[in-house]
């Protein structure tokens, strides 16, 4: 039971991963955390979402911004390698809550009024440590890197294109060093196999609903699912 509720998690998460190019991580990882434990699921979700990003990537390679790409790449790493330290010495609750805090109220904020300002330098770097650090954490950086993509590239296809193979990247990184850390246990490949077939299926559907979605809505829909990643967030650290 446990495992088929793990992969109808990752149906849903990977699905809104291939709408808009980031939330898959925060919305999968609380419920699979709860369900097969913390290293599991942090092992296996960083694989599936490795797929399904390059998949992504390969399909909307014609769309992507490649100089914005670098900026994130840059930023990204730069604060993903302290983020993985981190998560082995600190004690997270209180950044998770700060974190989750923070990207509900920017969220409600772009989501309820219609002239905001997008993050300017040298706010919408740091915007991309932060999501590097918590990338590195907990699987979680998509939050904070919207916040700055939703700024820089406001085309709806370039926007998906373009964020999605920094997630490829980053996570083949976070792979190998989960599978030098022993992480990659037959337990966590068993999960990782029940779930590529119907992913698959989500990476399809979403293709077609982002396909049919405007411009003003896909937007809406990102504020949202910021909304959304920042109360799974907050949720997980206060049930924690």
């Amino acid at each position: 039971m446990k495992e088929l509720l793990f992969v109808i998690i990752q149906v849903i998460a990977n699905t809104i991963q291939a709408i808009t190019g980031f939330a898959g991580g925060p919305i999968a990882i609380p419920p699979s955390m709860a369900l097969v434990g913390v290293e599991n699921a942090k092992a296996s979700i960083t694989f599936i979402l490795l797929i399904v990003t390059a998949i992504v990537t390969i399909q909307n390679i014609k769309y992507v911004n490649w100089k914005k790409l670098g900026i994130m790449l840059l930023f990204m790493f730069a604060g993903m390698m302290p983020g993985v330290w981190l998560f082995s010495i600190l004690p997270t609750k209180s950044l998770m809550i700060l974190y989750g805090t923070i990207v509900v109220l920017i969220g409600v904020e772009k989501l309820v009024r219609k002239n905001t300002k997008d993050l300017k330098s040298p706010w919408n770097y740091v915007a991309l440590l932060f999501a590097g650090i918590m990338q590195g954490m907990f699987t979680s950086g998509g939050p904070f890197i919207a916040l700055y993509a939703t700024g820089a590239i406001k085309d709806k296809k370039e926007f998906r294109a373009t964020v999605s193979p920094v997630w490829t990247v980053l996570n083949i990184y976070l792979c190998y060093n989960m599978f030098t850390q022993g992480f990659y246990t037959g337990y966590v490949m068993k999960l990782t196999a029940l779930s590529i077939i119907p992913v698959f299926g989500a990476i399809f559907l979403g293709n077609k609903i982002a396909n049919k979605i405007e411009q003003k809505t896909f937007l809406k829909l990102v504020y949202v699912l910021l909304i959304v990643s920042g109360g799974i967030l907050l949720f997980t650290a206060f049930t924690k």
